[in-house]
């Protein structure tokens, strides 16, 4: 695998690593391009700037990113930007460019886990390293033969799940927990809850609770690499057409507009 670091190309093995909270974004690519640059650097920008990081997205990191996809054949995929802290004071933080494959996964499997974030983890309202959280969840999941884990709160709210953003449609319409600094602003949910309105698909913000997640008409789960993608309850149904015809017709719409 080729990285990129501070504008140089470099093999996998010489990913820089740091103690310190590290923000990153992980994108989808398309033709060796990422429709949705300017709201991850835009999230990125305002990670870095909450830890105390300087990061200037010149032009020479978006061509990073594109050689990386190019040098790896991952051109419609996936690639990651993170920040690694450098340990002197004061030194900027380096920049990393990576890829990878996309997941085969069409319908998501999941599984609900009760969590609580340690002390010293990033707020959940931040994309960053490091993720044993999420990972604990994931793995938990996949132990119970999930594709991804239900973040639950210890009040038993819903809030999101490992990967991305929870979608449940209940009573005609398709609800995602707000934003109350357990969960990640995913740029995928901004994205589908600000083309919401002149949409043709009801889509709202509130609270959900355990006991929705069984009434759900339908589910989903979004990030900004997948879009919104069917999910069910281990042993469940998706209901696929539903959530293609609804949230999937709004993300398209939504794409087309994106640059």
């Amino acid at each position: 695998m080729t990285i990129w670091i501070d504008g140089k190309l470099c093999g996998g093995n010489d990913i820089p690593r740091s103690r310190a909270i590290a923000p990153f974004e992980t994108m989808g690519a398309t033709g060796g391009a990422v429709p949705l640059w300017s709201r991850h650097i835009t999230r990125l920008s305002t990670t870095a700037q909450r830890l105390g990081l300087t990061f200037d997205a010149t032009p020479e990191v978006r061509a990073g990113a594109t050689e990386v996809l190019l040098k790896n054949g991952h051109t419609d995929d996936v690639w990651r930007l993170a920040l690694v802290p450098s340990e002197g004071e004061d030194a900027p933080a380096r920049v990393v460019l990576a890829s990878r494959k996309r997941s085969p996964v069409k319908v998501v499997k999941l599984l609900p886990t009760i969590a609580e974030r340690a002390a010293d983890a990033p707020p959940g309202d931040l994309k960053a390293e490091p993720r044993r959280f999420y990972d604990t969840v994931l793995q938990q999941a996949q132990d119970g033969e999930a594709d991804d884990g239900v973040v639950v709160g210890l009040d038993g709210a819903l809030l999101e799940t490992a990967l991305g953003n929870l979608w449940l449609r209940l009573d005609g319409t398709w609800v995602t927990p707000p934003l109350d600094g357990r969960v990640l602003p995913g740029v995928a949910r901004a994205l589908l809850l600000d083309h919401a309105a002149a949409g043709q698909v009801a889509v709202v913000e509130r609270e959900v609770a355990l006991a929705d997640l069984h009434r759900a008409e339908a589910m989903a789960q979004s990030n900004a690499v997948y879009g919104p993608r069917p999910a069910c309850l281990v042993g469940g149904h998706a209901d696929v057409s539903l959530v293609d015809a609804e949230l999937g017709s709004l993300w398209r719409s939504a794409m087309r507009g994106a640059g």
